[in-house]
């Protein structure tokens, strides 16, 4: 089988490196190689080192799914609508609504049960 062809997750020019022109990418690979770190693993292009990056990579990709839920329902609360919160995310009103409201007022019941 060819080798992969773009920089390995090994290269400091990893999907354009931890300072890129991208700073949302830029900063998805400055986390991935800080968890990668913390949690033991080294940034290699090894197999075991692969799986690492990948098992912490899909653990980020499920904290980052709650922090904006959390920024959501936040943004709820505060007035922002539907339509400006499916803007920033880049789909339309209905698409963020359908996704996102059941959570949000699912969170918002929880809230006022325990309070």
């Amino acid at each position: 089988m060819p080798g992969w062809p773009y920089p390995s997750y090994a290269d400091r020019r990893w999907l354009g490196g931890d300072r890129g022109p991208d700073k949302a990418l830029a900063g998805v690979v400055r986390a991935l190689r800080a968890l990668v770190a913390e949690t033991g693993g080294t940034v290699d292009g090894s197999p075991p080192s692969l799986l690492h990056a990948l098992t912490q990579l899909a653990d980020l990709g499920e904290r980052t799914e709650w922090a904006m839920l959390s920024v959501i329902g936040e943004a709820r609360t505060e007035g922002v609508t539907w339509a400006a919160i499916g803007e920033a995310l880049g789909v339309t009103k209905q698409a963020a609504q359908q996704r996102f409201a059941p959570y949000v007022k699912e969170a918002l019941a929880r809230a006022s049960a325990g309070s």
